[in-house]
């Protein structure tokens, strides 16, 4: 991937709906190169697929990040497989030492609780660091059964053209591109690329940031990192409980991820940064998913 493939990519996972034309004005080359590089990412398995999220808001829900630090007694595959069997987990992924981190979603205190009481009791688990995380996303809006008719054909496939679209639900174009335009502008619904982390040589890694609290906001230094670091940031989870962010990222090899690790502790607000490289992830069924899929099926 050169860095334009990457410009792409990050325009992806924000909104996969983009278009090649969109693209290709915002770039300066043919919606054909365009095209044709995206098609190289889906090849190669950079691009694994797209999906349909329903904001948190939508369902009330909460979500959770977590560090399971285990004796290193199990392979990692089978343990990633074994985080994931709970019904609450969305992902997991196996990190340098014995780590595991995990992104959950639950609704209740009860649901919190059923989650810490599983992951602890996990065979090899010897700590798990748990933290609700804040600043997640989106706002709350009633779906019409028109919105869902449309978000119908766009759970198979959320690329889908605005015209196949029209001609599945027998709406007119203009009303889908408005439905569609709503839910986007509500921040109820976002399109997203999956992104496979480890693929094209990629490095994934994350890191454990600690920061002066007198002097700067954590909110600022989530900020900050997605700023500086547009194409590397992939996801920052921002912890309830304690001062610590935790920052998904990427890099090209060993030299760029230290390099990255060493400009965000030369930030002056920053007192600690420390990083875990990734091995192996899986992402595995997510509650709002079902949940849109059956609220689909209900409208029908």
């Amino acid at each position: 991937m050169d860095e334009l493939d990457k410009k792409i990519v990050t325009d992806l996972q924000h909104n996969c709906r983009i278009s090649y034309q969109e693209l290709s004005r915002k770039y300066g080359i043919s919606a054909n190169a365009i095209r044709r590089r995206i098609l190289n990412m889906e090849e190669s398995g950079v691009i694994s697929g797209y999906s349909i999220i329903m904001s948190p808001a939508m369902t009330g829900t909460s979500l959770l990040f977590g560090l399971l630090s285990t004796d290193g007694s199990r392979d990692e595959v089978e343990m990633v497989d074994a985080i994931g069997s709970n019904k609450y987990i969305m992902a997991a992924s196996s990190y340098t030492d014995g780590v595991y981190a995990l992104v959950a979603e639950y609704n209740s205190p009860q649901e919190l609780q059923e989650i810490g009481t599983f992951l602890r009791t996990l065979d090899s688990v010897e700590t798990a660091e748990l933290h609700t995380i804040i600043g997640t996303w989106g706002t709350k809006m009633n779906l019409t059964k028109t919105h869902l008719r449309v978000l119908g054909p766009l759970l198979e496939d959320p690329r889908l053209p605005i015209v196949d679209i029209a001609q599945k639900t027998g709406l007119t174009a203009r009303r889908v591109r408005r439905l569609i335009g709503e839910l986007e502008e509500n921040n109820a619904i976002r399109f997203v690329s999956l992104v496979e982390l480890g693929a094209a040589t990629s490095l994934p890694f994350i890191i454990r940031i600690l920061w002066d609290e007198k002097a700067v906001t954590q909110a600022e230094i989530a900020e900050w990192l997605e700023t500086h670091y547009p194409l590397k940031h992939r996801e920052t989870y921002r912890s309830a409980s304690e001062p610590v962010i935790y920052a998904l990222l990427v890099a090209d090899d060993i030299t760029e991820l230290v390099d990255t690790i060493r400009s965000i502790r030369q930030n002056k607000h920053v007192t600690s940064v420390k990083a875990l490289i990734s091995g192996h992830h899986k992402y595995f069924s997510s509650y709002r998913r079902e949940k849109l899929v059956q609220m689909v099926k209900e409208s029908k």
